[in-house]
């Protein structure tokens, strides 16, 4: 045992000056005071040269480079590429992004693409202006391109004297687009144009489009607008006449509407109802194999089909093609 510092020490143990607690001879804070037993000097740093920062500054570029590697206009070929056919990008990407390059090849790539840049910006706007000229320095004798196409201009007419048939017609005739619409209205009877999209007299060139919103009269109610639903299903999916369709309307065993609604909707029904006669005598024909005598009587029957004569003719004579 001996002495040694503010410590006594044995072998490769010592004592704490502070607290006399045995501890390990390497040790420089005692576990159990917490006091510090060494002085720890910091090593001296040598001052930093000039080379070395320079050193520090290429390390840090190359990091950074590393870094963002993946971004394509950090890219050498992407700087060319944009010096090339853009100038003013690619000289902004050389100065921005790569500080490896010297200063002085900076400076000449500058204004040597810059001047470039500028040069073919300046004979492109020289080109336009001559072509500008080419067009209004036309000689004596010549059109000019702005007088050669002659549009054909049309008066519009007053269509609230015209029905819609001779409405589509006069619009085919002048070269005018037409579009029809349809709209209920108390003051336009029915069949009545109730506004035209130009006004009569006005002069619009040909081609134009023109829009005639013709009446449907008066806005039924809705009960009536029920009875003209009903009626088109039976005509459309049950292949009915007109007579028939108005009996299953206004029948206690079927639709149950009033007189007056059932005949709005036969009046409005637009239907081709020699059709309906011919796919009733087919089927009479094809399932019932009926003559042509019988499939007639059955047609026209107010206890069959209740088509007109005229409807049942037709599907007679039309019956085999």
């Amino acid at each position: 045992m001996f002495k040694m510092g503010g410590y006594e020490q044995m072998e490769d143990k010592k004592f704490c000056k502070y607290c006399g607690e045995k501890i390990d001879i390497d040790t420089i804070v005692c576990p159990k005071c917490g006091r510090q037993l060494k002085l720890v000097s910091k090593p001296e740093q040598e001052p930093e040269t000039e080379e070395k920062m320079y050193e520090l500054k290429v390390e840090e570029e190359i990091n950074v480079q590393k870094t963002e590697k993946t971004k394509f206009y950090l890219e050498k070929w992407f700087m060319w590429l944009m010096l090339v056919f853009i100038a003013p990008v690619g000289i902004f990407l050389m100065w921005k992004y790569h500080g490896g390059m010297k200063k002085s090849v900076k400076v000449i790539l500058s204004v040597v693409f810059g001047l470039f840049f500028i040069l073919v910006l300046v004979s492109n706007l020289n080109n336009d202006d001559a072509g500008v000229d080419d067009i209004d320095n036309v000689g004596d004798g010549q059109t000019k391109i702005t007088d050669v196409v002659d549009v054909k201009q049309v008066e519009v007419a007053d269509f609230s004297k015209m029905s819609e048939t001779e409405a589509t017609e006069w619009c085919k005739n002048n070269g005018l687009k037409l579009t029809v619409k349809q709209n209920y209205s108390d003051k336009t009877d029915k069949g009545g144009v109730i506004k035209q999209s130009i006004k009569a007299g006005e002069k619009v060139n040909e081609g134009s489009s023109i829009t005639i919103t013709y009446s449907l009269g008066k806005e039924p109610s809705r009960e009536y607008k029920n009875a003209l639903i009903k009626a088109k299903g039976y005509a459309e999916v049950m292949n009915m006449s007109k007579q028939a369709i108005y009996d299953q309307l206004v029948s206690s065993y079927g639709e149950g509407f009033e007189k007056d609604a059932a005949q709005y909707a036969i009046d409005n029904l637009d239907y081709d109802w020699n059709k309906n006669a011919l796919i009733k005598a087919k089927s009479y024909r094809d399932m019932m194999n009926m003559s042509k005598s019988a499939i007639y009587d059955q047609l026209i029957s107010s206890y069959g089909e209740k088509f007109t004569k005229e409807e049942a003719q037709y599907a007679i004579d039309h019956l085999d093609d």
